[in-house]
């Protein structure tokens, strides 16, 4: 089963066509090559709400309505529509009942129409899918809005403009290898996993969004049985050193490259990115959810020092908790990062450790180092993702699709 089904979810994936790569693994100037690869998507699919009662669906200004099923025109409108949706034993409901029909999908006619969920703005089109007496909502946008998204939501204070090209990129190869890896579901990501907050944050002229702009359609991609694919990626605020393999910390069977990476601006700044944090057994018990705590140890990769779990025993009986989840219950401004020890001792639990975020992927304190001393993003990328390719998915012909 498609993403979206039928014509309108088609995916573009189909012939081999002859693009362009430049090395950025071994050599930042660049060493082009054609190489054959199929063509790519262009679009992601954000599931919004999953077996939600209801939700505000508004479109300001003119759109069609869809039968994802088939691609028939159910209706349209010309000055928007306002209503709850919801489902009912014979279908959907939105303002009026549509009978027999379970998903509907909703299509801007004009680039002035905008579609908002429960107050918030997304870009591209909104599918809804009935399931029981549920709805699922899923944003159907293209990779380059989505990704202008993730970094105007992410990106809160500036940053040099070679680090800003840098995660645009990163963060387009790993929105290209989403949809790749989920491509027969019905969405790709949720965007609660991914931190997507639609587009009502982006700004048109901000410098992320340049940065977006000039990286447009640029990937990296790694050499795998042959091909050449894109994978997931991830960049962390201060690595205090090194960073960890992206299988270590989230520990996903997944595409990945960027293994365990010294990172020397870093390591310089290590002492000065030293944090603390203290708590009573008790009240690390109660947010941890276990009856009582004996006894902490940690489970740390050994070639970054990074901890990705920890167990947690009372008497005989232990409980195994992931870093993400950890940082979660107790906040990340108490646990700042995944490079710490702990010590307990009577009725006190210590977290002592050093830089900031998971420790994966592209060092942003690094990358404004290097920018700084005048490396461009290429080189930043090599030095993080070493043995990589940059794609330019701007040399592959569109598939053209039916218009309606």
């Amino acid at each position: 089963m498609r993403t979206i089904p039928a014509i309108i979810a088609a995916a573009l994936c189909g012939a081999s066509l002859t693009t362009i790569w430049a090395d950025v693994g071994t050599n930042s100037d660049a060493i082009i090559e054609n190489i054959t690869t199929p063509a790519n998507h262009q679009n992601i699919q954000v599931l919004l709400g999953k077996d939600v009662t209801e939700a505000l669906l508004e479109v300001k200004g003119a759109y069609f309505l869809f039968n994802p099923q088939d691609g028939s025109k159910i209706s349209s409108g010309l000055l928007g529509k306002r209503f709850m949706v919801h489902a009912i034993d014979s279908g959907l409901k939105w303002g009026e009942e549509f009978p027999g029909l379970y998903q509907f999908y909703i299509q801007p006619r004009s680039e002035e129409t905008s579609i908002f969920i429960n107050g918030i703005q997304y870009s591209g089109n909104i599918a809804i899918y009935a399931v029981g007496n549920r709805i699922n909502i899923v944003n159907d946008i293209d990779i380059e809005s989505y990704v202008k998204s993730l970094l105007s939501a992410q990106l809160f204070s500036p940053t040099e403009n070679e680090v800003m090209a840098a995660m645009a990129i990163l963060a387009r190869t790993n929105a290209y290898y989403t949809v790749s890896h989920h491509r027969d579901a019905f969405w790709n990501v949720a965007a609660s996993d991914a931190g997507y907050q639609g587009s009502g944050l982006i700004s048109p002229t901000s410098a992320s969004m340049k940065a977006v702009d000039s990286t447009r359609h640029l990937i990296l991609v790694h050499p795998k049985d042959g091909k050449s694919l894109p994978f997931a990626t991830a960049w962390t605020e201060h690595s205090a050193g090194k960073t960890a393999a992206y299988q270590t910390m989230f520990r996903k069977e997944v595409l990945a490259t960027s293994p365990c990476i010294e990172a020397p601006h870093a390591a310089l700044d290590r002492k000065e990115t030293k944090w603390s944090y203290s708590t009573t057994n008790k009240t690390l018990a109660h947010l941890l959810d276990v009856p009582h705590i004996t006894s902490i140890e940690l489970f740390t990769d050994s070639a970054s020092n990074k901890v990705y779990g920890i167990r947690l025993k009372d008497g005989q009986d232990f409980h195994d908790i992931d870093f993400f989840t950890l940082q979660e219950r107790l906040g990340k401004q108490h646990v700042l990062s995944s490079d710490f020890t702990v010590s307990l001792k009577d009725e006190s639990v210590t977290f002592s450790g050093f830089g900031k975020g998971h420790g994966v992927g592209l060092c942003l304190y690094s990358a404004a180092a290097m920018a700084q001393n005048g490396d461009n993003a290429l080189k930043i990328l090599s030095k993080f993702y070493p043995e990589t390719y940059l794609m330019n998915l701007n040399a592959i012909p569109e598939t053209k699709q039916e218009a309606y």
